[in-house]
């Protein structure tokens, strides 16, 4: 067993109060594409498939969030014969209690037309999503990725914009997104890079990561403008890791992040780690599992509540999947080697 501590599932079924009773995984199929399901959160059996309701042409499911009472978020894109996105739409659907799909439906201003979708966040009661878009033709200099807020009872945007890669300026890309309880404040994690300039303009950026804040989310505006929150270097020597998820509790005080570490002596770890949201400080960490000479990494998310989290990684020869519960990793079955996303 690898890490602070491992469990099987819950031998007679049953689950800590609190747990979801089901989540939503998409993963690799051996013959090729993908395919999502809904499984149940003590057993690992498949309750429902989840099939697209967008139809026609080449669809692929792109991401899902979820919201409280076993409400997802799906996210479909469309692509061209020639592999262009011709666009991406988003649907809401709801898991019964005895794990079944009761129908889908399209999110007002869930229609995204010619943009491809890379992550989606949602607020615990699903009343704003976020999501980070790209361009299926991207303007000249185009910087990449925006984020998009969604108010999915009335269908209103706000756009938070990176605008064009100008030299001499920093560019701000997207990794990951985070909503709180109320969506007043939007997390996104980055890493800033300087665009280069030939006229001796400069940009300084401090190197790694960082975790920054959008507020309000709703209103929009440009990307540059958000609050830095931590940067990596705070937290851990720049050489020896990553972070590679971010998760907001719903109070909007305290960060979690899914932390790779991989030095170049000793041994690698992956590490869900907890920074206070308001002075960036390091609260400590919930689990951490050791990984040997190497890592793999595929998922990371929290459930609505922010008190149970999921987590797909390990070692270089194969990924563990479980929820983290007190400090201990819950297996979920079956193991998640070919998993693409998972929420609950």
């Amino acid at each position: 067993a690898i890490g602070l501590g491992h469990g099987s599932g819950p031998a007679s079924g049953t689950l800590p109060a609190g747990v979801p009773r089901y989540y939503v995984e998409s993963s690799y199929q051996a013959h090729g594409g993908q395919a999502a399901a809904v499984r149940a959160t003590a057993t690992g059996a498949i309750t429902a498939t989840i099939r697209s309701p967008w139809t026609g042409g080449q669809v692929t499911f792109a991401a899902i969030a979820a919201a409280s009472k076993e409400t997802f978020f799906l996210v479909c894109q469309k692509q061209a014969a020639d592999g262009t996105v011709i666009g991406s739409r988003i649907y809401r659907f709801r898991v019964t209690g005895t794990g079944r799909i009761a129908g889908y439906s399209l999110v007002r201003g869930g229609v995204l037309a010619g943009l491809g979708v890379d992550r989606v966040a949602a607020t615990p009661g699903g009343s704003e999503l976020a999501v980070s878009v790209t361009p299926s033709r991207p303007a000249p200099q185009s910087s990449g990725p925006e984020i998009i807020v969604i108010n999915t009872r009335t269908g209103t945007r706000a756009t938070w914009r990176t605008g064009q890669d100008k030299p001499g300026t920093v560019r701000l890309g997207v990794i990951d997104l985070s909503l709180t309880q109320d969506g007043s404040e939007l997390v996104f994690l980055t890493q800033p890079r300087c665009v280069k300039a030939t006229d001796g303009r400069q940009c300084k950026v401090a190197g790694g990561e960082e975790v920054r804040a959008l507020s309000p989310a709703t209103r929009g505006g440009q990307v540059t403008s958000s609050r830095l929150i931590v940067r990596q270097a705070a937290l851990m020597r720049l050489p020896d890791g990553y972070i590679n998820g971010v998760v907001i509790s719903p109070d909007g005080s305290t960060l979690t992040l899914a932390v790779v570490n991989s030095p170049p002596r000793g041994s690698s770890s992956v590490s869900l780690m907890q920074v206070s949201a308001t002075a960036g400080t390091k609260l400590g960490v919930v689990y951490r599992m050791r990984t040997g000479d190497g890592f793999s990494y595929r998922s990371f998310g929290a459930s609505p509540s922010g008190r149970f989290f999921l987590l797909d990684a390990g070692p270089t020869s194969g990924a563990i999947n479980g929820w983290i519960d007190h400090g201990r990793l819950v297996r979920l079955r079956p193991a998640g080697e070919n998993v693409f996303f998972e929420a609950w």
